[in-house]
């Protein structure tokens, strides 16, 4: 081999180290990435990982099991001398095509009664391929994730822990237990949500507030949720500029308004039958400013709408809810199904006002 050669030789290799140096250094974060992924399914997957243990079924178990439909629970497992407990659900593949709202939406619910107040988002985001629920508020502290599985089904975790009065042996319960709350809040900033416009995410937070523990599920623009067996749906949110003049005192609502506002209504939707025509909301406590509701059926769907001037400036926050009515071979509506859905309707609506009127207008 000549002296170019060589030289041509150093150079080929020189620049091969250099390559695989820097692939090397490009590839360790996302090894120690990954290597973090697995460590942190290990921990939520395998309850040994978490104890570092064996697990033995509970002795005495007296947790009930969740209403909620679609789950099937395993027998719980404890350790540390039944300090710490989990209890884990699954879910078939596939959603129930008849539902209002997911079975994951439905364990979310339930999860969330069994928790302090505010301990995560109330309504279950069908965006979302796991969260988590973390209480620390008591002597008791519980963690519950829920993610979807590789086969496209839903298992969903809750671990107990109850700590050692020993200082020693609560600490180190306390190292082990960390590590949960760690990955907890990891998938908790993880877990993607669509942002939203502030006026619907005012509306959003009075919504999940009026749903009084019922589950409730966010699938892009719907909000989905139950009353009295009938399937709620949101179908409009935001802000819209005043109509006309819908006063915000109630001081100032005339008759002869809410008449113009009606007739607006009418030729708007020129084939509803009204339920209840426009009017000022009768809210019992008389708090906060003047709200106004409509009701009516049309397309096979009764509506109901909110309107909520701003104190502030000349636009309305306003929300409607549709019930789709249950289909009949001759295509008439039952008087008495439609009655009950226009007065389920109705108390969602001033449910709403009034969430509304404590948070914002007090």
């Amino acid at each position: 081999m000549n002296c170019q050669s060589k030289a041509i030789a150093r150079v080929a290799l020189l620049f091969g180290l250099l390559l695989g140096s820097w692939q090397l250094h490009a590839a360790t974060p996302a090894r120690r990435v990954a290597s973090a992924a697995k460590a942190r399914a290990g921990l939520i997957t395998d309850f040994s990982v978490l104890s570092t243990m064996r697990p033995r079924k509970c002795v005495d178990e007296k947790e009930s099991t969740p209403s909620a439909r679609g789950w099937h629970e395993s027998a719980a497992h404890c350790a540390w001398q039944g300090r710490l407990q989990m209890r884990r659900w699954e879910t078939d593949k596939g959603s129930d095509p008849t539902s209002c709202i997911s079975t994951q939406a439905l364990w979310w619910a339930w999860m969330q009664s069994r928790l302090a107040p505010n301990n995560g988002p109330t309504a279950w985001n069908s965006e979302w391929a796991a969260q988590s629920l973390i209480d620390e508020s008591g002597a008791q502290q519980r963690v519950a994730i829920i993610e979807r599985t590789a086969n496209g089904a839903w298992a969903a975790t809750e671990w107990i822990w109850v700590p050692s009065p020993r200082t020693a042996t609560r600490q180190w319960q306390a190292g082990r237990w960390n590590l949960l709350i760690g990955a907890a809040r990891e998938i908790r900033q993880a877990a993607h949500e669509t942002p939203v416009p502030q006026a619907t995410a005012l509306l959003k937070t009075a919504w999940e507030g009026n749903l009084n523990g019922r589950a409730g599920e966010i699938s892009g623009e719907r909000w989905l949720w139950e009353r009295d067996g009938q399937c709620m749906r949101m179908e409009s949110v935001g802000l819209s500029e005043r109509q006309l003049h819908l006063p915000y005192s109630r001081d100032d609502v005339r008759l002869e308004q809410r008449a113009a506002m009606q007739l607006r209504l009418a030729r708007t939707y020129p084939r509803a039958t009204w339920l209840t025509q426009f009017r000022l909301l009768p809210l019992g406590d008389g708090r906060g400013g003047a709200k106004y509701e409509a009701i009516w059926t049309e397309n096979a769907a009764v509506r109901g709408q909110l309107w909520i001037p701003s104190k502030a400036d000349s636009t309305i926050f306003q929300v409607r809810i549709a019930v789709v009515l249950p289909a009949r071979k001759d295509n008439q509506a039952d008087t008495v199904i439609v009655a009950r859905i226009a007065n389920s309707i109705d108390h969602e609506l001033i449910g709403l006002a009034t969430t509304w009127a404590r948070d914002h207008e007090q």
